[in-house]
C-alpha cells in the first residue's frame, strides 16, 4: 500500500464513532451548555428576587416595629404631657398621703398600660423616695410579679442612672434579655421628679417578622447587647456573633447573606433613641430556595432523560446500523480474500439494511458464478493460445533442407552462408519444439534469440552492434519460450535506423523485489505517434487485423506473459534518460504452479 493509500486510510474513520463526535459536538453538549447558561441565568434571577423579597419584607417589618416603639414612646409621653401623675404627686405625696398617691399612681398605670399589646409592665420611681415602686401588669400579654421583681431587684439601679443622662428625652435599655423604654417625668420648671420604666412586650414587637418570607427565627441587638436571643437549635447569638455581624454590615443598614446549610441570615441596623439595634433574622433556606430547588430537579431530570436518550440512540445506532454494516464489510472482506460466493444471514427488520444483504448475496453468487465461467474460458483461451503460437511456425521439412544447403555451402567453402543456415536451423528447431515445454530455460531462450542477432549482423556488417550483459547465475531461471526474439526483432525494425549506425544492447538481471528483467535498449527515438501505437498494440480491445507480423509478435509476448504471471507482468516499452528506446520484459523467477 503507497504512502498516499495508507494516509488516505488514516483519515477514514468508523462510522459509529463519528455519529457519537456528532452526537456529542452537535447535539448533546450544545443543549447541556444551553441548559447550564439557563440554569444560571435563572439562579441569577432567583438569586435577585431572593434578595429584593427579603430585603423589602425585612424593611416592611422594620418599619412595623419602628411604629410600635413609636407608639410606646408616645404611651410614655402621655405620662408627662397629661400631668396626671403630676397632679397626684403634688396632690398627695407633698401630704405625705402616699397610700392614695400609690393608688391613683397605680390606677392610671393600670389605665394607660395594661391593655398596652408593647407593654409588658410599667413601672414608676419617684426620685424623692427610690426605694419604692409603683406598677402596672399587662396580664394578657403574660405580665407578672417576677417582672417587677426582676425590675426592683436588678434593673431599677440601672434604669435611674441612665435617667439622670436623660433629660426630657427617651431611650431604651437592655438589661438580662429584657428591653426597657425609659422616661422623666418633669414638673412645670422641666425638674424630673420620677422615672417610668416600661418593660417592651418582645413578642409583640417581634410578631410582625413572621412575614418575613422563610422567616425561621430573629435575635436583636441593643447597642452590642443581646436583647432577644434566637430559640432555634443549634444557633447561638453571642457577642462574639454581633461583631461578625458589625462586620458584615460594614456602613450599610441592611444586608442579606446567604449561608449554607439550613439557614441564611438577613442583618438590619436601626439608630433609634440614641443608640443602635441591630436585628438578624434567620430564614429557612428549604423555604426560600424551593423555587431553585424546584428548577434543579426540574434541569437534573432533563439532564437525565437526555443521557437516556444518547444512550437509546447509540444503542438503535448500535443494533441497527453498526452490526448490519460490519457483517457486510466482513462478508466482502472475505469476497476480497477470494471467498466467492459466501453469503450473509438475513434477518433485518428494517426495508434498506434487508435490501443490501440480499443484494450482497445475489452479487456474491453472481460473482462467483461468472469467475468460474470466465476462469474455466480464460484457461481453455491461454492454452489454445499458446498452442497456436508454438504451431506458428513449424515446417519439418524445411529443417532437413536447411541441413543439406548446410552441407553443400561447407564443402563449397562458404562459412558465412553456413553460419547462417545454422542459425536460421535453431531458430526453426526452436520453433518446433519437439519437446512440446512451454518453458526453457534462459540460456536456450538466448540462444534462440542470439541465431536472430547472427543473422542480422552477417545482413547488415558493419552498420549494426549488439552487446549483451547476462547475469550467468540466471542462465537456469525456467522462462516461457519465444519471448526474447520477437522483442529484438521489433526493436531491429521499428526502433532504430539501421542503414546508418544501429546499436542494441540486452540485459537481463534479478530486480530488488525478485523479479527477473529482460531489457532490450535500442538507439532509435520514441516519438509521440510510436507511443500511441504501442499503447494501442498493447491495449487488451486492440483491433490487430491491420498491424504487422512484428507487431502481433510484441502483442503476443505481453498478452502470454500476463495470462501466465498475472497483470503486474508483461511487455512495456518506454525511453530512458538519453532517449533511447528500452522494451523490458517483467517475469516472475518461478514458474507459476498450475503450468
Amino acid at each position: 500500500m503507497t504512502n498516499k493509500a495508507v494516509e488516505k486510510h488514516r483519515r477514514r474513520k468508523s462510522l459509529r464513532w463519528s455519529m457519537v463526535r456528532r452526537l456529542v459536538f452537535g447535539w448533546f453538549l450544545p443543549l447541556l451548555i444551553m441548559i447550564l447558561v439557563v440554569i444560571v441565568l435563572m439562579t441569577e434571577n432567583v438569586l435577585r428576587q431572593v434578595d429584593q423579597t427579603i430585603h423589602s419584607s425585612v424593611e416592611k417589618t422594620v418599619e412595623i416595629m419602628e411604629i410600635q416603639l413609636k407608639d410606646c414612646e408616645t404611651a410614655s409621653k402621655n405620662a408627662s404631657y397629661m400631668a396626671m401623675i403630676s397632679k397626684y404627686y403634688r396632690q398627695y405625696f407633698g401630704e405625705e398621703n402616699r397610700t392614695e398617691f400609690e393608688k391613683s399612681v397605680e390606677e392610671y398605670l393600670r389605665q394607660q398600660y395594661a391593655y398596652d399589646d408593647n407593654c409588658r409592665t410599667a413601672e414608676l420611681v419617684v426620685l424623692n423616695e427610690p426605694e419604692n415602686c409603683y406598677y402596672a401588669l399587662n396580664e394578657s400579654n403574660g405580665g407578672t410579679y417576677q417582672d417587677v421583681r426582676f425590675f426592683r431587684t436588678k434593673a431599677k439601679e440601672e434604669i435611674l442612672e441612665v435617667a439622670k443622662t436623660l433629660d426630657t428625652g427617651t431611650t431604651l435599655v437592655g438589661i438580662d434579655g429584657r428591653i426597657y423604654m425609659v422616661r422623666n417625668l418633669v414638673t412645670s420648671k422641666f425638674v424630673p421628679y420620677a422615672v417610668l420604666a416600661l418593660e417592651l412586650n418582645q413578642d409583640s414587637l417581634m410578631k410582625s417578622y413572621a412575614g418575613i418570607w422563610g422567616y425561621a427565627d430573629a435575635a436583636l441587638y441593643w447597642n452590642g447587647e443581646l436583647l432577644v436571643p434566637g430559640r432555634l437549635e443549634n444557633e447561638e447569638y453571642t457577642e462574639h456573633d454581633y461583631d461578625y455581624i458589625t462586620d458584615t454590615l460594614g456602613e450599610r443598614d441592611a444586608v442579606y447573606r446567604y449561608k449554607s446549610g439550613d439557614y441564611s441570615h438577613a442583618y438590619r441596623r436601626i439608630k433609634t433613641y440614641g443608640g443602635t439595634m441591630v436585628l438578624m433574622v434567620s430564614l429557612d433556606n428549604s423555604v426560600i430556595y424551593a423555587e431553585m430547588k424546584v428548577m434543579w430537579y426540574f434541569f437534573l431530570i432533563l439532564f437525565l432523560f437526555m443521557i437516556l436518550l444518547v444512550v437509546q440512540m447509540m444503542r438503535f445506532f448500535h443494533n441497527k446500523v453498526t452490526v448490519p454494516l460490519g457483517e457486510v464489510i466482513a462478508a466482502a472482506d472475505a469476497v476480497r480474500e477470494g471467498e466467492l460466493g459466501i453469503q450473509i444471514v438475513n434477518e433485518e427488520d428494517n426495508e434498506e439494511f434487508y435490501q443490501v444483504k440480499d443484494s450482497f448475496n445475489h452479487m456474491s453468487q453472481q460473482l462467483k458464478n461468472q469467475f468460474d465461467k470466465i476462469y474455466l474460458e480464460e484457461v481453455a483461451l491461454r492454452d489454445a493460445k499458446i498452442m497456436a503460437l508454438q504451431s506458428q511456425i513449424n515446417p519439418h521439412f524445411l529443417n532437413n533442407t536447411l541441413e543439406i544447403i548446410n552441407w553443400e555451402a561447407r564443402l563449397n567453402g562458404n562459412y558465412k552462408v553456413s553460419g547462417m543456415i545454422e542459425a536460421l536451423s535453431t531458430m526453426l528447431g526452436e520453433t518446433m519444439n519437439r519437446k512440446e515445454a512451454q518453458f526453457h530455460s534462459v540460456a536456450e531462450e538466448m540462444a534462440y534469440a542470439d541465431a536472430y542477432l547472427y543473422i542480422i549482423s552477417q545482413r547488415f556488417g558493419a552498420k549494426f552492434r549488439c552487446e549483451e550483459r547476462i547475469d550467468e547465475r540466471l542462465l537456469n531461471v525456467q522462462v516461457p519460450r519465444l519471448i526474447i526474439q520477437p522483442i529484438v526483432e521489433n526493436a531491429v525494425e521499428h526502433g532504430m535506423d539501421i542503414t546508418t549506425q544501429g546499436r542494441l544492447e540486452v540485459r537481463l538481471f534479478e530486480r530488488e523485489d525478485g523479479y527477473l528483467c529482460i531489457e532490450v535498449e535500442d538507439n532509435g527515438h520514441l516519438t509521440e505517434e510510436d507511443r500511441k501505437r504501442i499503447d494501442r498494440i498493447l491495449s487488451k480491445d486492440a483491433e490487430m487485423a491491420k498491424e504487422k507480423r512484428v507487431s502481433l509478435g510484441i502483442r503476443n509476448v505481453d498478452q502470454r506473459l500476463k495470462m501466465i504471471y498475472g497483470p503486474d507482468c508483461g511487455l512495456f516499452i518506454d525511453s530512458n534518460e538519453e532517449e533511447h528506446t528500452v522494451s523490458t520484459i517483467l517475469l516472475k523467477m518461478d514458474v507459476p504452479s498450475e503450468q
